[in-house]
């Protein structure tokens, strides 16, 4: 992938939020982007991560954290969505610590 296409593609992280009574699970997850040159992607996400939380405001805290780390705009404080998708910019935290 050349720097030309990837800065102009559409990059999101997806999210499910589940309540249980006595707990609230958070799945993210960053779906590929295909380009041109890809017939399909290789798996339907480049990640997934799964958390459990005690409440549902310690899980929209972590959702709001996480998205804005990673180029999210106009993130809500509260009362997200069950599922959602985000757009976020390509590669946010490329840059910002030494190698």
């Amino acid at each position: 992938m050349s720097v030309a296409y990837s800065l102009t593609g559409d990059y999101t992280i997806r999210y499910r939020l589940q309540i249980a009574p006595e707990q609230v699970k958070l799945q993210l997850w960053e779906p590929p982007v295909v380009t041109n040159q890809e017939s399909a992607p290789p798996a339907p996400y480049l990640y997934l991560a799964n958390f459990t939380f005690g409440t549902v405001t310690e899980a929209e805290a972590y959702l709001r954290n996480y998205l804005l780390k990673n180029g999210a705009f106009d993130v809500p404080e509260t009362n997200f969505p069950a599922e959602g998708e985000v757009a976020i910019l390509p590669y946010p935290t490329w840059g910002r610590d030494p190698l």
